[in-house]
């Protein structure tokens, strides 16, 4: 009996006392714990990737509408010089006080 106290039931009683027990009971809700924390870190990366994609996205339209009036711009001096140009092939000479400067 003495073999048996010492062998068996002592470890038992101090796994007990050391709160062994507990720890088996809880080791459930300290799982499922660490998964919702795990989760919401997750979560909170996504978050910022999502608020970064937006920004990005902002961004983009803001450089889009700001090439598309530069564009406007540009179309506008290239009709211009187009005009320009037409108009100066009617003469021999594009410089304006030369005497060759007439229309043929």
């Amino acid at each position: 009996m003495q073999e048996f106290l010492t062998t068996y039931l002592e470890p038992v009683l101090t796994f007990i006392a050391g709160g062994g027990i507990v720890a088996l009971v809880k080791w459930r809700s300290i799982k499922k714990q660490a998964e919702a924390e795990a989760m919401k870190a997750v979560q909170e990366v996504y978050q910022e990737t999502i608020k970064d994609l937006r920004d990005d996205k902002e961004m983009m339209k803001r450089d889009n509408s700001e090439l598309r009036a530069t564009v406007g711009e540009l179309q506008k001096i290239v009709t211009q010089n187009s005009k320009d140009i037409s108009l100066l092939k009617q003469f021999k000479c594009v410089v304006t006080d030369c005497a060759l400067r007439r229309k043929e």
